[in-house]
């Protein structure tokens, strides 16, 4: 079978002028109702003109594929505070990726909006993004400890350090307490047992999202 030596790109933009059923519809359902529209006259066309054109100098096509995209430009912008929820630890800049990757593609259910932006913050940026904390809990044994810790922005995940990580921590305590070291930020954390790392400890994305800000700087000036 013939290798490909060459990829040819074409594109083209269409600006459309839509009745509103369409400027209504939901990212996925406005596709795949211009792909029906469109159809093999257009989406088998146009490869088999291609190929008789480029054959007329001896060019065979030997595979191709397509993707087809429609932006609803009349739909509203993400709010910011959407955004901070779904990424609290992207920098501003990346909030404002997120923002453009996101208009006009966004499902209308608050449920399907939530995964979809976080799903494209994770895109963003997905790696580990750490502050130094001190968890403030009660151990198994009813004593106060405190412990030294990591906070993951991404993720809102806590990681002990290892001379605290035999510590055993009252499993679903109300009180735990992360304090951001560098801050005045106190956030409200869970316990949900332990493994051979330590305590699962975990701050809510919504904990993290309502101190952004401070978070993403410290972050910034840790890096």
């Amino acid at each position: 079978m013939s290798k490909p030596n060459l990829k040819l790109t074409v594109s083209f933009e269409f600006e459309l002028e839509a009745p509103a059923a369409f400027v209504d519809a939901s990212h996925e359902k406005l596709c795949k109702a211009v792909q029906e529209l469109l159809g093999a006259m257009v989406l088998q066309g146009m490869p088999t003109v291609t190929a008789k054109q480029l054959a007329k100098a001896g060019v065979a096509v030997l595979s191709h594929h397509h993707h087809l995209d429609v932006l609803n430009t009349a739909a509203t912008s993400v709010p910011r505070a959407e955004l901070v929820a779904a990424g609290p630890h992207l920098t501003d800049d990346e909030l404002d990726q997120l923002a453009r990757r996101s208009a006009g593609r966004v499902p209308l259910a608050d449920a399907e909006r939530g995964r979809f932006l976080r799903r494209h913050a994770l895109a963003l940026a997905g790696e580990f993004r750490m502050v130094p904390c001190v968890v403030g809990a009660r151990l198994s044994s009813g004593k106060d400890a405190t412990l030294a810790a990591r906070l993951n922005l991404t993720n809102g995940s806590v990681l002990v350090s290892e001379q605290d990580r035999q510590s055993r921590l009252q499993a679903n305590q109300d009180g735990l307490v992360v304090a951001i070291q560098g801050s005045e930020v106190r956030l409200r954390g869970a316990c949900a047992g332990h493994t051979l790392s330590g305590p699962v400890i975990e701050v809510a994305l919504g904990e993290l999202a309502a101190h952004r800000d401070a978070l993403v700087a410290l972050w910034q000036k840790g890096g």
